[in-house]
């Protein structure tokens, strides 16, 4: 079994430093919705995430990833010669 979608939403959350109200405008969320995705499995109101949503996740994640790299070479370039 995978993270649990709960654990992999806070955990990008986490790694891109927003809030939950960022993060689900970033992704393109209704609140509402994003909010029942944080639920617990087991709440009522709980609801899952489909895969479109989770493929969008690791599209953002990946791509702020590329971005931080790059401003790593772009500030630290490497010498030749």
């Amino acid at each position: 079994m995978g993270l649990p979608q709960q654990d992999f939403l806070r955990d990008a959350m986490l790694e891109l430093g927003l809030t939950r109200e960022a993060f689900a405008k970033r992704i393109g969320a209704p609140w509402e919705t994003f909010k029942k995705w944080l639920l617990p499995a087991e709440s009522g109101g709980s609801r899952e995430m489909p895969a479109i949503a989770w493929s969008l996740v690791r599209e953002v994640l990946a791509h702020e990833r590329l971005k931080r790299d790059l401003e790593t070479v772009r500030k630290n370039p490497e010498k030749k010669g």
